[in-house]
């Protein structure tokens, strides 16, 4: 095993042992990887023995069982990565991390489209989108598989003309970290102009697998209220996103898609004979947010 530390003086003798012991042991070794590193000495392993693997380009030293990760040739000890497409998560390009802390936001809900008012009496009214759910956990690489899929959720549809806006997709990290994605806001048929309110909101998509879960808020309804005067709806909210302006008019408010990330679309509003029909807006995609840690 290493010898320590010795002071050698002039016309001591320097043995076998003593070049093993103070100097093989004791050096940082390079290597070209970890399995070259492991056949050169098999036969010799002595904790506290240090050794650089070229391909990664890390320090590893080992603890009396086995080879341990201590840190890259630059030191580094913390990274982000952001998927905000669906892709994969490969462990082994980040041999100096040791946890990571995944972050995930589903989709959020598309709003409602609106009727034809052919009357001005009558207003149409669509529901915003959930707010995408959001998941957190902290998980050690040893944990995981050498690749993850990763799953970014797509916000939902715009809804057609006469129809709810869709539901924002399901976000993942593997099967590890998971949220749903934002209900879609409903369209509701044209009714009397008199404080009622339209299409209803879409409910928040539920974080449902990982340490810490949080719902997104719920989209609300538009509203119409006596004197000829509409509102438009608000899309939900995640922990990622903010939300749309609340407007009022006397003919007609334009949907707006949602925030990213995350976020539930506005629902527009017509009201009076002159209003078309109107399509809904689409929900904002979701993310995943990956923390590494040395």
């Amino acid at each position: 095993m290493g010898s320590g530390y010795k002071d050698f003086a002039p016309g001591d003798v320097l043995t076998a042992a003593n070049v093993d012991g103070y100097l093989m042991r004791q050096t940082v070794m390079t290597f070209a990887d970890a399995s070259a590193r492991n056949t050169a000495l098999s036969g010799v392993l002595d904790e506290g023995m240090v050794a650089y693997l070229e391909d990664s380009n890390i320090v590893t030293v080992y603890d009396g069982s086995a080879w341990q990760t201590t840190a890259s040739a630059a030191g580094k000890s913390y990274e982000i990565v952001k998927f905000t497409s669906s892709g994969s998560f490969s462990k082994g390009s980040y041999p100096w991390a040791t946890t990571a802390r995944i972050r995930v936001v589903g989709g959020g809900g598309g709003s409602g489209g609106c009727l034809l008012t052919d009357n001005t009496e009558k207003a149409s009214l669509a529901g915003g989108g959930g707010g995408g759910g959001y998941a957190e956990a902290d998980i050690a690489l040893s944990a995981m598989g050498s690749s993850e899929t990763v799953t970014v959720g797509a916000g939902g549809a715009a809804g057609t003309t006469s129809g709810g806006g869709g539901t924002g997709v399901t976000t993942s990290f593997g099967s590890l970290v998971v949220a749903a994605g934002g209900v879609g806001g409903a369209v509701s048929g044209t009714q009397d102009n008199l404080q009622v309110y339209g299409g209803a909101g879409g409910a928040g998509g539920a974080g449902s697998t990982g340490d810490l879960l949080i719902a997104g808020s719920g989209g609300t309804g538009s509203m119409t209220y006596s004197g000829h005067m509409v509102s438009n709806s608000l899309g939900g909210a995640s922990q990622l996103s903010g939300s749309q302006t609340f407007k009022t008019s006397d003919a007609t408010i334009a949907p707006e898609a949602g925030v990213s990330f995350g976020g539930g679309a506005s629902g527009g509003a017509n009201q009076g004979g002159s209003a078309s029909a109107a399509v809904g807006a689409a929900g904002a995609v979701g993310i995943v947010i990956v923390e590494l840690f040395g």
